[in-house]
């Protein structure tokens, strides 16, 4: 699959999604994405379109935690 359809689905799906349940829906969408076999580089590259996209690439591909606090910023 290629990165811009992808980012287009990704672009899509978000606007409607309440907000204090986009990192979920983020993590179960890039998780999905590795079950279906899409390469780290490939993630990486979709990084920059969405926040909670990016917390979502960066916990599956590097562990990294994601920040709360970066959340409750956006919604003020």
């Amino acid at each position: 699959m290629k990165e811009d359809l992808i980012a287009d689905l990704w672009t899509v799906i978000v606007e409607h999604i309440p907000e204090k349940q986009r990192p979920d829906v983020a993590s179960d969408f890039v998780n999905t994405l590795l079950d279906y076999g899409i390469k780290d580089s490939v993630l990486e590259n979709l990084q920059g379109i969405d926040p909670y996209l990016d917390d979502a690439i960066a916990y599956a591909i590097d562990g990294e935690e994601i920040e709360e606090e970066d959340y409750d910023e956006d919604e003020e």
